[in-house]
């Protein structure tokens, strides 16, 4: 577990149902999700980035550190600080030979424009 200094924020994970289309289950991100506090987190923003090309589109994310061994996969999204991010692959689950330092780190994006 990170040390309790760090460990201020509590994000929430959004899991939306899953419909089946065309033989393959993805999540329905027009569908209302199940809502999920996760107390203990930690975000460290990452690197922004701009694309200009005929138009303005900005990407902001964060890195988050958490719990241990959360319940969240690639396909869930994550609300922190009243806006909603996409979570970018699978949860990195990091043990720890006492436990004291085991988390999980996971990194959330959003795209504007």
């Amino acid at each position: 577990m990170i040390p309790g200094a760090f460990v201020k924020i509590t994000v929430t994970r959004l899991r939306y149902p899953k419909i089946n289309d065309h033989g393959v289950d993805i999540a329905d991100y027009t569908a209302t999700p199940t809502r999920h506090d996760i107390p203990g987190c930690w975000a460290e923003p990452i690197e922004s980035t701009e694309v200009v090309d005929g138009r303005l589109a900005v990407r902001t994310g964060y890195t988050i550190a958490g719990p241990p061994n959360l319940d969240l996969v690639a396909d869930d999204h994550i609300e922190y600080s009243g806006r909603e991010y996409d979570v970018i692959g699978d949860v990195m689950n990091i043990p720890s030979v006492t436990s004291a330092l085991a988390a999980s780190k996971f990194t959330i994006v959003r795209w504007e424009g």
